[in-house]
């Protein structure tokens, strides 16, 4: 629990009213979970750089959550500040117009996918259609080098402007980022610090308003027949290992409904495990386990949770 007198302050320095022991499963695709000490919506750099050096001085926990769509809040909940981007950090804004027709853009790591898609759509601008119908913040999409129909983001950052405690904010050119499979593998600085993302910057190229239009359509509807729907989750719950798929895996081991409390592997795609209702991260940690071990057992690979743990 967070003293009375450093309360005081975290009010004083937040711009928006502070949330007091906020539930965190409504603000997460999966449900689940219990309540943070505070939660605040930052607006501001200037706010977020006094929060991140009171954090330090009085060795309070924080997490940026983006838009909670991979991850899954312990039952207990947070002992520390979960922290949320405000409207100011989720702007989009054309910064240069290059040769060919191409644009660069600067998008904030708080503004959603759907929001992005959306603005490339009015704007004829193509590359970012394989993002249909992934949910969360381009933040979070940096982080996890989110990806679909053979694109990822990191396809079309050219850099990206970071905020860490120690070395404050920095711009980190594309042969700085060093991305992988669902990771960017730089995320923390020489410190051990997690580097936030406070924009990217991502290079879009102008095409026909229709063709874009039909990509989306199509990406959309392939992902709506593939995924549960109805139901809460975290999206693709395990990585893909390298020339397979976590779902087939998963099937093949015949764990397809496999259920633990609310907690059950999806019969649409086993690559998801979803709250049928009242699922606790308790049972969806115990589904997880079986999972991976009935896994090893059947293939030999052990599969790499995707989703994130609070």
């Amino acid at each position: 629990m967070i003293a009375e007198s450093l309360k005081q302050e975290l009010s004083r320095i937040a711009t928006l009213p502070v949330q007091w022991n906020y539930p965190l499963a409504p603000l997460t695709s999966f449900g689940i979970g219990g309540p943070a000490d505070a939660v605040i919506s930052i607006e501001n750099k200037t706010e977020l750089a006094e929060l991140l050096s009171f954090f330090a001085e009085n060795h309070l926990q924080y997490r940026f959550i983006g838009k909670g769509t991979n991850l899954l809040v312990a039952d207990k909940g947070f002992n520390g500040v979960v922290l949320l981007f405000g409207t100011a950090l989720s702007s989009i804004r054309v910064v240069e117009e290059l040769e060919r027709g191409a644009l660069q853009v600067q998008v904030g790591g708080g503004c959603s996918l759907a929001k992005l898609l959306s603005w490339c759509l009015e704007n004829k601008c193509t590359g970012l259609e394989f993002v249909s119908g992934i949910p969360g913040s381009l933040g979070g999409a940096v982080i996890m080098n989110a990806g679909a129909w053979g694109g990822e983001i990191a396809d079309v950052i050219t850099g990206v402007t970071v905020y860490s405690k120690s070395c404050g904010e920095e711009y980190l050119d594309r042969s700085e980022l060093d991305f992988g499979y669902r990771q960017w593998k730089n995320k923390k600085n020489k410190k051990n610090e997690e580097r936030l993302v406070l924009s990217a910057d991502i290079v879009l190229s102008r095409g026909d308003e229709n063709s874009i239009a039909n990509t989306c359509r199509e990406y959309l509807k392939k992902r709506k027949e593939k995924q549960p729907k109805g139901v809460k989750n975290a999206g693709s719950f395990f990585k893909n290992p390298p020339e397979d798929s976590a779902g087939r895996l998963i099937e093949a081991a015949g764990l397809k409904e496999k259920r633990f409390g609310d907690a059950m592997v999806s019969p649409v795609h086993a690559n998801f495990l979803v709250n049928m209702g009242a699922a606790t991260a308790a049972d969806v940690k115990l589904l997880m386990e079986f999972v991976v071990k009935k896994v090893k057992k059947e293939s030999g690979i052990e599969l790499q949770a995707e989703v994130h743990f609070l």
